[in-house]
């Protein structure tokens, strides 16, 4: 069993670099969204499920990279947001509008949330400590089984809030966890890469996307990574 999965997921590792580049030239597009939550673009190989912003009873913000202030230690600190995670906490207010539902983000997210829109009750998801202080890096699905244990056994639905090269990951990711999860139609998600990230991965799209398609094996060998 174990050698025929590891078969498959090396043809879908080759077959997912193939159509990268045509995949993902539109991927997290929200502008066609209905409110059955139906596929954006139907030429796109990887499209993403959208929903109206009202459906949402909560909204999940994913980060994409960081900031390291000057001195400060990469292994204990979770850094500044930078351009891209200020971009999507800008998402965020736009996702929920004048709703009061609320935020679950990754922590450089929370803090922009909180210090710049004056948000309250956003909840911050935060990376584990080692006893000595260390972070423990905080991958898409740790980040969303973190907000399943708080939601506890309610499974509700969820607007996601990504990177536009991370969104359908994200959104099939926060599925894989629970939830029914959508990106919010008509909401536009960052796409620019910040080549001064301290997450070497997140800088650039060449980087990148490999390691995000290579994420994205494990959603589809378990049938989470399809529209429902």
């Amino acid at each position: 069993m174990r050698a025929s999965l590891a078969v498959l997921a090396a043809a879908l590792t080759v077959g997912l670099a193939v159509q990268a580049p045509v995949a993902l030239a539109d991927t997290g597009s929200a502008a066609s969204g209905s409110a059955s939550g139906s596929a954006s673009g139907s030429s796109d190989l990887w499209p993403v499920p959208t929903a109206p912003a009202d459906q949402f009873t909560f909204l999940m913000a994913y980060s994409f990279g960081n900031r390291i202030p000057a001195g400060a230690d990469p292994a204990r600190t979770e850094g500044d947001p930078g351009p891209v995670n200020e971009a999507l906490a800008a998402a965020v207010v736009a996702a929920r509008g004048t709703r009061t539902i609320p935020v679950y983000a990754q922590t450089v997210i929370a803090d922009v949330l909180r210090t710049r829109y004056g948000m309250t009750d956003v909840i911050p998801i935060e990376a584990d400590r080692q006893p000595d202080g260390t972070l423990t890096y905080l991958s898409t699905d740790g980040a969303a089984k973190k907000v399943a244990a708080l939601r506890g056994p309610s499974r509700d639905t969820a607007g996601v809030i990504a990177f536009k090269d991370h969104l359908w990951r994200a959104t099939y990711t926060t599925r894989a966890n629970g939830f029914h999860a959508y990106a919010p139609a008509g909401v536009t998600m960052p796409s620019q890469y910040d080549p001064q990230s301290s997450q070497p991965w997140t800088t650039s799209a060449p980087v990148y996307l490999p390691v995000d398609l290579a994420g994205r094996i494990p959603l589809l060998l378990n049938g989470t990574g399809s529209s429902h």
